[in-house]
């Protein structure tokens, strides 16, 4: 007997701000910051996917940055937690281009929840004994190039992937992405006005590959508004406010499309918080500032 646990693909819609997550490298590249992303996904299906993370980049210390990650993954009857450092290091390739390198490392627990499955018959069942929480560590590689212009990247984010399987269910999970490919590119119209496409794809040892495309347009480094697009089945639209002092706000709808009888009808929400830190900044004088990186645009 086979019972598949397959997650929710995780927050797709601010993906800029949560690289990190699959990506090491890209650890610090948008600046110091805390984000915080919460996404609903299948709102109104009871025991419908939630992911919520928290992501910490430091700022930038002899081309070193730093990152931690907590990821909560909550569907049916599992529970997730997944805990990472995450390490990149800049390596300047000319006065417009850098390559990341990037280093995670950590360990993901999830707890299941065997008491949550239907069952037809009263009596007991003995194969659902065998489902038992687990844990496995976590260990990725990544890296990306930046320019002035345009980034692309690749990770594999689960170097060690111990699966959840036993003899009597078989069991299947796609608790680590295979391979995650990314990339993006900035088109400046005008002094204001900046188009910002980005593109990614995770293949999964289990399930279908995902990819997603965004087009976001950015006014004045204070406004975005953009759309997005999958390969299941879904469009969506978000915006994104940035005040002077460095927090931003947004929020992302997602719904279904096209003809997919196997599509569950429902919409999804993500909201995104993140809060711009400061880094000291030592001048030609010897004395010391801080700002945010962002201040440097």
């Amino acid at each position: 007997m086979a019972y598949p646990l397959l997650s929710q693909e995780s927050s797709v819609i601010f993906n800029r701000y949560n690289f990190s997550v699959f990506n090491p490298a890209y650890t610090g590249i948008e600046g110091p910051a805390v984000n915080l992303n919460s996404r609903m996904q299948w709102v109104g299906v009871e025991d419908a996917p939630i992911t919520n993370f928290l992501i910490l980049h430091l700022p930038q210390k002899k081309n070193a940055t730093l990152g931690f990650t907590v990821q909560n993954d909550r569907v049916y009857v599992e529970n997730k937690t997944f805990a990472t450092i995450d390490y990149s290091y800049k390596l300047q390739v000319t006065d417009n281009s850098s390559i990341y390198l990037g280093l995670k490392a950590g360990a993901l627990l999830n707890n299941i929840n065997a008491n949550k499955i239907s069952r037809s018959y009263t009596y007991a069942n003995t194969s659902l004994a065998t489902l038992e929480n687990y844990f496995s560590p976590i260990l990725g590689i990544g890296f990306t190039y930046v320019s002035d212009k345009f980034f692309i990247g690749g990770a594999i984010p689960g170097l060690i992937n111990k699966l959840g399987y036993n003899e009597e269910w078989a069991m299947t999970n796609r608790d680590f992405t295979q391979l995650h490919l990314s990339g993006g590119y900035s088109l400046n119209l005008s002094d204001k006005i900046d188009i910002k496409p980005t593109i990614s794809y995770r293949s999964f040892r289990v399930g279908p590959d995902l990819l997603n495309g965004i087009v976001e347009v950015d006014y004045n480094d204070r406004l975005s508004l953009g759309g997005i697009f999958t390969n299941n089945n879904t469009l969506g639209g978000f915006f994104k406010i940035k005040t002077n002092k460095g927090l931003h706000l947004g929020y992302g709808y997602e719904f279904p499309s096209g003809s997919d009888d196997i599509s569950i009808d429902s919409s999804t929400h993500e909201f995104m918080i993140r809060i711009d830190l400061k880094e000291k900044i030592i001048s030609n004088s010897g004395s010391t500032n801080q700002k945010t990186i962002n201040d440097e645009n």
